[in-house]
């Protein structure tokens, strides 16, 4: 399977289930996009991590390996998004978001999983 940018939509799911995007980026040789639709409070899951999990600094590393939170606004009367990227310019990350957002300020591929994801459970 041939593919030219991976796209995350954040780094847990299903609660704290913590993929690690510079593992993908390493493995595949491929760019990395996490995108959010609200600005990442990761001082917050920090200290829930600590709460919550004995193997928390594990869990941690994906966070701390991530770059700048970057602020990108897809449609001017909505709010904007919040991007991280690894082997990627925040400007070509930030025009794929943009030609990818066709019917609101999240991109399609990141849209349309969410959807069949709901659908499936």
């Amino acid at each position: 399977m041939e593919f030219e940018v991976v796209m995350l939509a954040g780094v847990s799911f299903a609660g704290f289930n913590v993929i690690d995007p510079m593992f993908i980026h390493e493995k595949f040789g491929k760019p990395i996009i996490v995108i959010s639709k609200t600005k990442p409070g990761n001082k917050a899951v920090k200290r829930a991590l600590q709460r919550h999990f004995e193997d928390w600094r594990v869990r941690w590393s994906a966070f701390e390996k991530l770059g700048l939170t970057n602020k990108v606004v897809i449609l001017a009367d909505s709010p904007p998004v919040y991007i991280e990227t690894s082997g990627i310019p925040i400007k070509w990350a930030s025009e794929l978001i943009r030609a990818l957002s066709v019917y609101s300020r999240i991109p399609e591929p990141i849209r349309v999983a969410r959807l069949i994801a709901h659908g499936l459970s």
